[in-house]
């Protein structure tokens, strides 16, 4: 199975690049993305601290959320046709087949809302009245809801998006397309014991930990702040608990990259993550929760059908 991994210049004019991981080869899109009509041509130039994969319900396109920290201060949602290169011609290279050749981008508009769920942003060519903030720091999708996806503000908040995109045709209509936002934590800035300046941000699959069942994963947050500290929380921002914290830690600063590694190592996830301490003093931290709980392990169970025995694999929970 193919993966792409996607990364930006998070300074302004920066560009967003593909890493194609089997074959290690690195491609520039911004600037190099070609387009028809529909929405602004091609993948822009901007401050990119992430980008989040949207599922589209189809085959035929990719949806990538563009997220800038600074630059233009605007988020934008691109959208692929598979199977084209640059100039609009059928194509199987790596970009193409990936939606990453041709496609264009869309404004987000809308604005954070101050407290509660603004359910009537839509999708724009024009910058005007597109959803603004001067920190859009990181996202990532849901991967139980992936249509869905959550954002940290650095001066706002903790935000959920629902996308509702529309490919019915065999093409994407912006007009019948849409999304809400829910704030789902306030921001206090640089207080200890207090969320606030929300940078990296990471979205669990489903799981269950210590007998209680998270249907739509976890949501793990870095603050980026001298204290550096890191939350977890379910998606509708019940159950906010501290986890871990840089105060007091000589030349330490803000936390940030945090990574769900469960799966990769046999774990269920939120169990075992990554992260960073950024500062003079950085390093890499592995942060495991005290309710770790592994994934069932195969066992076997043997059947006896008309005189045939018949060994099956079967996963039995250890936990």
């Amino acid at each position: 199975m193919p993966f792409v991994y996607i990364t930006g210049e998070e300074t302004s004019g920066g560009r967003l690049f593909a890493l194609d991981l089997a074959q290690h080869d690195f491609y520039q899109l911004s600037g190099a993305v070609g387009g028809a009509g529909g929405g602004v041509v091609g993948l822009p130039f901007d401050a990119y601290e992430n980008a989040a994969l949207l599922d589209t319900g189809e085959t035929a396109h990719v949806a990538l959320l563009l997220s800038p920290d600074g630059g233009t201060q605007r988020m934008k949602l691109f959208i692929g046709e598979k199977g084209k290169d640059a100039a609009g011609n059928p194509s199987g290279d790596f970009l193409a087949r990936n939606g990453l050749a041709y496609g264009s981008y869309y404004y987000l508009n809308d604005a954070l809302p101050g407290s509660g769920t603004s359910s009537d942003g839509t999708f724009d060519d024009t910058a005007s009245g597109a959803l603004s903030s001067s920190k859009l720091e990181d996202v990532d999708t849901s991967p139980s809801q992936p249509q869905q996806m959550v954002l940290g503000d650095q001066d706002s908040g903790l935000f959920t998006f629902n996308f509702t995109l529309d490919f019915s045709g065999g093409g994407f209509h912006a007009a019948s397309s849409g999304f809400s936002i829910t704030k789902i934590q306030n921001h206090v800035g640089g207080s200890l014991e207090r969320f606030g300046d929300a940078d990296n941000v990471e979205w669990t699959d489903a799981t269950v930990l210590a007998g209680l069942s998270y249907d739509h994963g976890l949501i793990f947050v870095n603050e980026d702040n001298s204290n550096g500290e890191i939350w977890m929380m379910e998606p509708s921002g019940a159950g906010l608990l501290k986890i871990g914290d840089t105060a007091g830690i000589s030349e330490a600063a803000e936390s940030t990259g945090i990574f769900d590694i469960s799966a990769m190592i046999g774990y269920r996830p939120g169990s075992v993550l990554l992260t960073n301490n950024q500062g003079s003093a950085s390093s890499l931290t592995v942060l495991i929760n005290p309710d770790a709980t592994p994934v069932p392990e195969p066992s076997t169970l043997l059947l006896v059908s008309g005189g045939l025995a018949i060994l099956i694999l079967r996963r039995a929970d250890r936990a």
